[in-house]
C-alpha cells in the first residue's frame, strides 16, 4: 500500500469531509480527511490506482486536490 497526502483547499464543512472520504473509498482507497488541515491522507494500492485517479475522484465532486 502506498500513502499520499492530498491538499484540498476548498473544503468548508463536515459534509465536504464525508463527500471526499466516500469518493476515495468508492475507487478502493482508504482516506482520513481533515477539515482543520484541509488534507486527505490516502492509502491506496499502487498496482490498481495512480495519484491521478485519486485527484480525479475528488474533482468529480467539485474539489480541487493536489499532492501536498
Amino acid at each position: 500500500m502506498a500513502k499520499v497526502v492530498l491538499k484540498i483547499n476548498n473544503m468548508s464543512c463536515q459534509h465536504c469531509v464525508m463527500t471526499i472520504k466516500r469518493a476515495l473509498e468508492k475507487i478502493g482507497a482508504k482516506a482520513e480527511v481533515s477539515l482543520e488541515n484541509k488534507t486527505a491522507v490516502v492509502e491506496y494500492d499502487e498496482s490498481k490506482l495512480k495519484i491521478e485517479d485519486l485527484i480525479s475522484a475528488v474533482a468529480k465532486f467539485g474539489y480541487e486536490a493536489e499532492v501536498a
